[in-house]
Parts: C-alpha cells; sequence; structure tokens
C-alpha cells in the first residue's frame, strides 16, 4: 500500500501527540481546580480517540474500518456534556464534583447500541454495500442532526454558566479574571464550528455540495483543536478563582444591619480607601475587605448594593480610576506611560482598565489626557 501524508494528517497526528500529553499531565496537576481538569483530562482523552479514529479513516479506510467508524462517531455526543460538567466545575465553588445524570449519555449509549447491531449483524462488505444502496442515508443524516443540536444546546446552556459566573464576580472580586476570556473563545470557536457543521449538512442535502472549504470531515476535526487550546491555557493557568453559583439567601432588600452598625461600617470602608488605598492591591477581593472589617461578605455586598448602590467590582475600580486622574494631573503621565500608571492604581489588565474609565468619566484616557493638556 502507498501511504503518503498529506497536511491533514500531519495536523491530525500532531493533535493527538498533544492530547496525550495534556490528558496525562492534568491528571497529575494538584491544585484547587483539580476535579474540574479531571473532567478536562477526559473530554481531551475522547477528542484524542476521535482524532486517531479519524487518521485511521483518511489513512487506511477500508470496508471493516468504515463499518466500525460509527463507534468513534458517537463520542460526538459525549462533546456536549462534558464540557458544560468542566465548566460548572471550573467555575463554581459548590459544583467542584458536579456530575450530570445518567440521561444526558441516552444519545451516546443510543448511538453505541446502533452501530453494534448493524456490525453483529452484517458483514464489513455488506455493510458497506448497504450503505452504497443508500439505506443508512437517512439514519446518518437523523444523527447528524442530533449531534448538532445537542452540542448547540449544551454550548448554549455554558455560555449561561459563563453569564452567571459574570454577574457573580462583580460582587466578590475588583478584577476580571483572564482565563474566562478563553472559555468565551472556546465556546465561540465551537459554536462557529456547530454553525460550519449546519450549514454543510444543510449544503449536502439541499444543494449536494456546493459550498467549497466546508465539509464534514474538516469540521469534525477542527473541534477537538479548541478543546487543547483550553488543556493549554490550564496548564498555564490553572489557579482560577471560584465563587458562588447562587446569591446569599438573604435577600439584599432586607434591613440586614442596624443603622448605626451600617453608619459605622460604611466609616469604616470609606476610611479603608481613603487612607490606606486597599484598593491599590490588584487582587483585592470582597472577602479581603470583609476580613480588614472585621465583617462577613454578606454584610458588605450588603452595604454596598444598598447604601453604595454599585457592586463591589465598580466600587474599587471608581477609586483606582480617582487615583489615576490625581496622577494625570500632578503630571506623571509625562514620565510614565497610560498603561503602566493604570497597572500602579490597581488594574490588571489595559482592556479593565479602559472600560473602567469609561464607565466612570465618560470619556477614554487618551482623549480625558489631551483635554487635561489642553486645559
Amino acid at each position: 500500500m502507498n501511504i503518503t501524508l498529506q497536511w491533514i494528517d500531519v495536523i491530525i497526528f500532531i493533535g493527538i501527540c498533544q492530547g496525550i500529553f495534556l490528558s496525562l499531565t492534568l491528571q497529575r496537576i494538584s491544585h484547587n481546580n483539580q476535579n474540574a481538569n479531571r473532567i478536562l483530562s477526559y473530554l481531551i482523552a475522547l477528542a484524542t480517540v476521535m482524532l486517531v479514529g479519524r487518521f485511521v479513516y483518511f489513512r487506511f479506510l477500508t470496508e471493516w474500518v468504515f463499518q466500525w467508524s460509527i463507534l468513534v462517531d458517537a463520542i460526538v455526543f459525549l462533546f456536549g456534556p462534558f464540557t458544560y460538567m468542566y465548566i460548572k466545575r471550573l467555575l463554581f465553588r459548590e459544583n467542584h464534583r458536579f456530575w450530570l445524570s445518567k440521561i444526558h449519555f441516552v444519545p451516546f449509549f443510543g448511538l453505541v447500541v446502533f452501530a453494534l447491531f448493524y456490525i453483529i449483524k452484517y458483514t464489513p462488505e455488506a455493510y458497506y454495500q448497504f450503505f452504497l444502496n443508500g439505506n443508512l442515508l437517512l439514519y446518518f443524516r437523523i444523527i447528524s442532526v442530533l449531534m448538532i443540536a445537542l452540542n448547540t444546546l449544551y454550548v448554549f446552556k455554558s455560555f449561561q454558566l459563563l453569564s452567571v459566573f459574570k454577574k457573580a464576580e462583580k460582587e466578590v472580586f475588583s478584577f476580571q479574571q483572564t482565563p474566562v476570556t478563553y472559555l468565551n473563545f472556546f465556546l465561540l470557536s465551537v459554536s462557529v464550528c456547530l454553525l460550519a457543521w449546519a450549514v454543510s449538512l444543510t449544503d449536502s442535502v439541499v444543494f449536494q455540495n456546493r459550498i467549497p472549504y466546508i465539509d464534514y470531515d474538516s469540521i469534525w476535526v477542527a473541534i477537538p483543536v479548541f478543546i487543547y487550546v483550553i488543556g493549554y491555557f490550564s496548564l498555564r493557568q490553572p489557579e482560577l478563582f471560584r465563587i458562588t453559583e447562587a446569591p446569599p439567601k438573604n435577600s439584599f432588600k432586607k434591613e440586614r444591619l442596624p443603622e448605626t452598625e451600617a453608619l459605622l461600617l460604611q466609616q469604616k470602608l470609606n476610611s479603608l480607601m481613603t487612607n490606606e488605598k486597599i484598593f491599590l492591591q490588584s487582587d483585592l477581593t470582597l472577602a479581603d475587605v470583609a476580613e480588614m472589617l472585621q465583617t462577613s461578605t454578606n454584610n458588605v455586598s450588603w452595604l454596598l448594593n444598598q447604601v453604595y448602590k454599585t457592586t463591589f467590582y465598580d466600587f474599587i475600580n471608581q477609586y483606582r480610576v480617582k487615583e489615576f486622574v490625581k496622577k494625570v494631573e500632578n503630571q506623571e503621565h509625562l514620565k510614565h506611560t497610560i498603561l503602566a500608571l493604570s497597572m500602579d492604581v490597581g488594574f490588571n489588565s489595559k482592556s479593565t482598565f479602559n472600560k473602567a474609565f469609561k464607565d466612570t468619566m465618560q470619556d477614554t484616557p487618551s482623549n480625558y489626557i489631551k483635554k487635561h493638556r489642553a486645559a
């Protein structure tokens, strides 16, 4: 047999090597996200098996390989549930061992049973001929539609988790957590792949494959690549803060603190901000402030929501912006870059600073500095 390697073979082979490395490495890392990374390692291991299957399929396609390939296809039904479990374990403290119920894995086992039925009933030659006669085409199209629909549903639910996390994050942290950006990138990338897959399926059914460069195999291979991206960033930034998914049971609308106690707590908080300038700590959290005030995080959250009418994130960043403005008024921007000054006042990224500055001052930092020079 004359075997020649193509560019897609190289990509798949590199993906297989990377998948084996990441799935083994993530199992050995010991830190707060161990339970989440265990799910990620399973996810990457499944993707690796999928890539091995596709590598064999592309390079050594025989009637026997064709008959058994549907078993590898069944793994696609696992990506959605495992992705959702990984994100939920990663982001939320109380769900660090979260696992979906068995019903979520029914499509996977259903396709396995379907595949085994035809493997047992037909010889590889008979099965292949059965397929060429068009007897399985409708089943394959239904399976493809289910794969796209169910994975899209889990991606949507994963986006909902990120939305909940971002809202809760503002109540707990004074900074944005970078790994969330990669989770957004991952989910958006998978969404694009699913959309392209849907377009490809529609093209093959309705337009008889008239759309170039989009086909089932290329899209199917692309999806695991984005899981490796998440695995890579998980190794680079293994520590991701996790927060409580649901808000505290005590409603903020309820009068939690007596007026005198609330006033005293407010005075202490203002002193921490103006005198000690705790906002200069780039990794400042609600728990840190509560400890400094010798009170609970619920009390601080109530104070910020009911008295200051803001979130912890916005409250701290307003002080940082004001401190930046003071530095500009003191002409410090002539000696240092805007980014350097923003880091000095407690911001940990340029994008977070720009957004906070615009929300507070209704202007961009560069425009504000230009106006200050003109004045």
